[in-house]
């Protein structure tokens, strides 16, 4: 999955972008609203991970553009602020989930995992092929029920 990181703290991105890679992702790590805004309209992005504090263009400025410019990229906004009516803000104006900084990069990818599911009209996160099963959560293999060790 092509992910586009908008995040303009180095660490937490560089965090985010690593774990994410580790888990066969690619990522696009922009750090200002202006250009999360022109790479929404340009990339092709999958999902988009979108900070709310960012410098040039506050993140909700650049959800609400995007969404009146038609971009239907699933969004998931990552930010400190965890005020109730922020949250219901953020949502209303087309944010597809909502996650409060700090949390664990594992509820992160979960996040993900749920919205691609979403996108792609999946109920679970595994792809059969007959008798073999990949778990997209854990990466576990089963062929014919057995679980299968790969290296």
């Amino acid at each position: 999955m092509h992910i586009l990181l908008v995040e303009d703290d180095a660490q937490l991105g560089d965090a985010i972008r690593r774990a994410l890679e580790r888990l066969a992702h690619t990522i696009t790590w922009i750090r200002d609203g202006n250009e999360a805004l022109d790479a929404l309209r340009d990339l092709g992005a999958d999902l988009v991970l979108l900070d709310l504090g960012l410098p040039g263009r506050d993140g909700l400025d650049v959800l609400t553009e995007a969404r009146r410019m038609r971009v239907t990229t699933p969004v998931i906004v990552m930010s400190a602020r965890d005020q109730l009516d922020g949250r219901i803000q953020v949502l209303d104006a087309g944010a597809d989930d909502y996650l409060i900084k700090p949390f664990h990069l594992d509820e992160l990818a979960a996040r993900i995992r749920s919205l691609a599911r979403r996108v792609r009209g999946d109920a679970v996160n595994r792809l059969e092929a007959g008798a073999l099963s990949l778990d997209l959560g854990t990466f576990e293999v089963t062929w014919r029920g057995e679980k299968v060790d790969l290296t």
